[in-house]
């Protein structure tokens, strides 16, 4: 049997207050080969700061805002 990764991306902008919930809900559901990116659309409030408690479980982009 065939194994394969998944990668997962979630979009932000400016949503810090829900992207607890959705990081958790994601992590819940991977295998240890799977990924999860995060790409913040230039947030200005502390998404970042949340997202960097999990380390190296979550991948984060930030680009500028679009």
């Amino acid at each position: 049997m065939n194994s394969f990764a998944i990668s997962t991306i979630i979009p932000t902008y400016n949503r810090a207050h829900l992207i607890t919930r959705a990081i958790n809900s994601v992590l819940s559901q991977m295998d240890p080969d799977d990924e999860l990116i995060i790409v913040d659309d230039g947030s200005t409030d502390n998404t970042y700061d949340i997202v960097a408690k999990y380390g190296d479980r979550v991948k984060y982009i930030k680009t500028k805002n679009g």
